[in-house]
């Protein structure tokens, strides 16, 4: 029986001692590493200041992708049904920072069919939605947008609030931070076009 105890006492000891060895490095990878992946990585696709990938939800798909898909968004559907667009600099490369403000400057609708949707979210450095009084995390195609004569709009992106909060978005009030454009049933010239589709431009209003 004494023995069985100190059989078990060592497996506990030795997995709580290895967990808390191990857990530095498992956060480095998945910070560091897997989110590389997803940016630079091979099979993704750059257009502008926004990154994705149409291999996901496949069985061809990249299992650090898969593990890294699962860390943030837990499932992804397949390129048909929605694409997925991250952006992480504005148009001229720098880091978006919760310091500065941004307009993000859509030339009309995202190309999705007339039964598809689309949606702008926000998410700080550990892809977390933003907590905000406002209790606002997206705008889409069911929001409030003002748009110009040619169809044109924009969606505000700053720690405060505007004037104008129909089409704003809240971001962390410092520190970097992400956006992600949804586009649910997108048309068929963004899966064969998706290099050079028109993107939204990010526009910093503070940034020297």
């Amino acid at each position: 029986m004494k023995k069985a105890i100190i059989v078990i006492a060592v497996i506990v000891i030795s997995f709580i001692a290895g967990w808390t060895l191990m857990a530095p490095s498992l956060d480095y990878f998945d910070k560091y590493h897997l989110g590389v992946l997803l940016k630079k990585g091979n099979g993704t696709i750059k257009n502008g200041s926004w990154a994705t990938r149409l291999d996901l939800a496949q069985s061809k798909t990249p299992p650090l992708i898969r593990a890294y898909i699962a860390r943030i968004g837990i499932a992804a559907n397949q390129a048909i049904e929605a694409i997925y667009w991250n952006a992480y600099t504005d148009s001229m490369g720098h880091m978006l920072d919760g310091t500065h403000s941004y307009d993000i400057h859509f030339k009309g609708r995202p190309p999705v069919r007339t039964d598809g949707f689309w949606s702008l979210t926000v998410y700080d450095k550990n892809s977390y939605l933003v907590p905000n009084n406002e209790k606002c995390y997206s705008v889409g195609d069911r929001s409030p947008v003002i748009k110009d004569k040619d169809g044109s709009f924009i969606i505000k992106v700053s720690s405060n609030k505007p004037i104008n909060s129909y089409s704003w978005l809240p971001c962390p009030s410092s520190g970097n931070f992400s956006l992600t454009l949804r586009m649910y049933l997108p048309l068929e010239d963004v899966l064969k076009q998706t290099k050079s589709i028109s993107m939204p431009e990010i526009v910093c209003l503070d940034c020297l």
